[in-house]
């Protein structure tokens, strides 16, 4: 498994009535993404930025999204900008004991 984290700037806030719609349509294109077990969306109107974290059957499936297409998808967003990515392993048996969701996924 490969966790991939993604934060950015976003200039709208999450109840920008267009952005909700074009996340949702991003929603259900990122759910076909191949290798992708689970994605969590976070944001924080605030300050301004939101991101997401998936969880990638492996580390090529990760990367084919991460290097390959994520980007290019963000930057059709109007107001995104700031784009960092990280890629992590995990350690499944103390996610499972603190009930992150893993338990589907092989190690």
């Amino acid at each position: 498994m490969k966790l991939l984290q993604v934060n950015y700037g976003r200039a709208l806030a999450k109840d920008d009535d267009e952005q909700a719609a074009r996340l949702m349509q991003s929603a259900i294109k990122i759910a076909g993404v191949r290798g992708l077990l689970w994605k969590i969306w976070i944001y924080d109107d605030e300050e301004r930025m939101a991101g997401g974290i998936y969880l990638f059957d492996s580390e090529e499936n990760a990367r084919n999204w991460g290097d390959e297409v994520l980007e290019k998808s963000l930057k059709l967003h109007p107001g995104i900008s700031d784009i960092t990515k990280r890629y992590s392993d995990i350690d499944g048996d103390l996610t499972r004991i603190t009930r992150g969701p893993v338990a589907a996924a092989p190690e």
